[in-house]
This record gives structure tokens, sequence and C-alpha cells, in this order.
């Protein structure tokens, strides 16, 4: 008798911690979820404005480079 009584109580128990645990589990992949999704806005939000800080018809491409300029010829060998 106690020990049925002990396995119920036992298994009640678990089955408590299995609920909190799902619970805590969910919230955690809630949180993630949405950390991921404000970083990858801000990534956009950056990206936009970076792109949009270059004027138009001109690119990084058509800067020379510093090691042209300096007359380095753009390869070093040593």
């Amino acid at each position: 008798m106690l020990r049925r009584v002990r396995l119920r109580w036992l298994k009640l128990r678990h089955s408590q911690l299995f609920k909190r645990l799902k619970e805590y589990y969910r919230g955690l992949v809630k949180d993630i979820i949405e950390a991921g999704a404000t970083i990858e806005a801000y990534q956009q939000r950056l990206m936009m404005e970076t792109s949009l800080a270059v004027p138009m018809g001109v690119s990084f491409s058509s800067f020379p480079s510093i090691a042209a300029a300096a007359g380095g010829g753009g390869s070093r060998r040593f």
C-alpha cells in the first residue's frame, strides 16, 4: 500500500517536472527565434544604411588602392 502511494507521488512529481521543463524549453526556443529576428533586422538596416551612404555611380572598386597610389603595384615579393 505504501509503495503504491509512493509510486503515484513519484509519478506525479515527475510529470510536473517534465511539464515545467517543456514550458522552459518552449520559452527558450521562442526567445532565441525572436533574438535571431532582431539581429537579422539590425543587419538588414545596417546594410541598407551603408548602401545608401555610397553615392550613386561610385563603387568601392573605382577607388585606387593605397598600395597602387604609393607606387607599390599591388603585389609585393619578399
